[in-house]
């Protein structure tokens, strides 16, 4: 064998083995740069006093960001308007999407044309859909004022995004209007696979249409429940366009969810180092919802196994 044999083989070995690392190394450089790195950055400024009129001068703070913000009212305020919020809207998203799967799966003739309904006010942008329920619930020309006046149920027009129980309201409805055709396709797609013969079997033994529901309909569909559920919760939580376009955080701040909270502190405040300490408990916030998830994950793997 000669030389230029063995200096070839060993190029090509050496290539082989160093061939995994490469192919690595080069995802993980493009997550580091556009993912890990800013993480890292807005945790550094997070520690840091950056008021935007005072370009020059940032000195270091520890964690006071975080006290600060976590002992305001509107702090304590937005969390509880995101609890309510997120909890009304998952619950609201997810009987609409079981009703609409529901009503979609039967053999009606016209579920065809009602699939590709359900899904458009999903395709609208939010921003979109903001502006659409908006002109809706407009106090002077919207139009439930004006189906409302015209059947008799009213005799003058409605605020309903001047009244801080209305606009919270409001803001659900439009949520849910929002969100329940994507939770509905994901039941739809779970209904589909529960195999007929279970149905069969269970009115054959006597089974009503609530049991039948009950026993079978919801425990094989529970592990898409669960997606839908964690999905919708963090859905509400990072809200932000359609608070934005519909109520802009009021009347008040009876609209102002933490999300809209984060905003105020870095474009009205101006107070760019409260602003991303509340992006990073928000984060927080998240991975603990992301590790709650995969522990029920796991529970329901072991409970099936």
């Amino acid at each position: 064998m000669s030389l230029e044999t063995v200096y070839r083989k060993g190029k090509a070995s050496l290539w082989y083995r160093a061939y995994p690392y490469i192919s690595i190394s080069i995802p993980f450089l493009v997550i580091a740069l556009f993912t890990i790195y800013p993480v890292l950055y807005a945790v550094r400024i997070s520690l840091y006093q950056y008021i935007l009129t005072k370009p020059k001068d940032h000195p270091f703070v520890g964690f006071a960001n975080y006290t600060e913000v976590i002992t305001s009212y509107y702090f304590r305020n937005s969390l509880i308007n995101t609890a309510l919020y997120a909890a009304a809207v998952v619950i609201g998203v997810t009987i609409f999407g079981l009703v609409v799967a529901s009503l979609l799966n039967s053999k009606l003739k016209t579920a065809l044309a009602l699939r590709v309904i359900i899904l458009l006010p999903w395709a609208i942008p939010t921003v979109v859909a903001g502006l659409i329920w908006k002109w809706i619930l407009n106090s002077e020309f919207g139009l439930l004022n004006g189906i409302l006046y015209a059947l008799g149920l009213i005799k003058e027009y409605i605020p309903f995004l001047a009244d801080p129980n209305l606009a919270k309201l409001s803001l659900i409805l439009a949520a849910i209007w929002k969100e329940g055709p994507l939770a509905a396709i994901f039941l739809l797609a779970g209904l589909q696979l529960i195999p007929n013969e279970l149905y069969e079997a269970a009115k054959i033994d006597g089974g009503s249409g609530w049991r039948i529901f009950r026993h079978i309909t919801l425990p094989l569909l529970r592990p898409i429940l669960l997606i839908v559920v964690i999905y919708e919760t963090i859905t509400a939580i990072l809200v932000f366009d359609l608070i934005y376009v519909l109520t802009g955080g009021g009347p008040g701040d009876s609209t102002s969810l933490i999300s809209w909270f984060a905003y105020a502190e870095i474009f009205k405040n101006l107070n760019l180092g409260h602003g991303v300490a509340l992006a990073v408990i928000i984060a927080l916030m998240i991975l603990v919802l992301i590790l709650a998830y995969l522990r029920v994950i796991r529970i329901e793997e072991v409970t099936y196994s």
